[in-house]
């Protein structure tokens, strides 16, 4: 089975998910990632979610059939919703801290 670029798009798109609430739950990650990285959990969700973005959109130059495209589509309107997402909580959150 060979994992094109638009599959690998969406599996990432489903990992932000559970990465997402890792990062908002779990006081070790949030330690780990501040303290030893330097950089705040929801910046490193939001790159990801960027990069699998740009990912889906390249995607889309080498699909053949229906379910591909559908893949392609989930993924950009996903990840483009959430990065809005995250976006507003960092922004909100960085307001209020």
């Amino acid at each position: 089975m060979v994992i094109t670029i638009n599959s690998l798009s969406f599996i990432l798109s489903l990992l932000c998910i559970p990465l997402f609430l890792i990062a908002i739950s779990s006081a070790d990650f949030f330690s780990f990632t501040t303290k030893i990285i330097g950089l705040y959990p929801l910046d490193i969700v939001l790159g990801i979610t960027v990069i699998t973005f740009f990912l889906g959109v390249i995607g889309l130059k080498d699909v053949r059939e229906w379910k591909a495209m559908a893949r392609g589509i989930f993924t950009i309107i996903f990840m483009s919703v959430f990065s809005i997402v995250l976006t507003f909580i960092i922004f909100i959150g960085r307001m209020l801290g």
